[in-house]
């Protein structure tokens, strides 16, 4: 491959360079043109990066979760569909559509879902960059139908 250049690994095609409208990095993207990835089958992550937070669309397919772990971000979710049990140290909750959770850096956290599919919003601060490594090794999902978070099904 001489004079070619190599091409960027999928987690690392920004959609946001294409959405750039200016040198300060600001953009405006439409959300089909962020990449997904399957982290698991079912499991579908839509990451965003910025330079001091980070923003994760996920989608928990019924009877699925996330094992207890913890990070050093400070991490807010908002559930926007669906309902998942929440650990957060020694506290479990089942969490539902509008509400807030708050995950101190550091503290394991847990979470499952039962017998229907949990949408979440997650943002990080800073930047959850731990992440990429997990999406290296995902399945990449291009299409924006694969799961269309912010019109779901009736």
């Amino acid at each position: 491959m001489s004079g070619q250049q190599a091409p960027e690994p999928y987690f690392e095609l920004a959609p946001a360079k294409a959405g750039t409208y200016d040198d300060s990095g600001a953009s405006i993207v439409a959300m089909d043109d962020y990449p997904k990835y399957e982290i698991a089958e079912g499991l579908i992550f839509c990451p965003v990066f910025a330079q001091n937070i980070s923003l994760n669309f996920v989608t928990f397919p019924a009877h699925s979760g996330f094992p207890s772990h913890v990070h050093p971000e400070e991490q807010i979710s908002i559930v926007r569909e669906g309902e998942i049990e929440i650990t957060i140290g020694q506290t479990t909750k089942m969490a539902k559509p509008g509400d807030v959770i708050i995950f101190p850096p550091d503290v394991p956290h847990a979470g499952k879902t039962f017998d229907g599919l949990c949408r979440i919003i997650d943002v990080f601060s800073p930047p959850r960059t731990g992440m990429l490594e997990l999406l290296a090794k995902a399945n990449p999902v291009r299409s924006a139908d694969t799961d269309r978070w912010w019109q779901p099904e009736g």
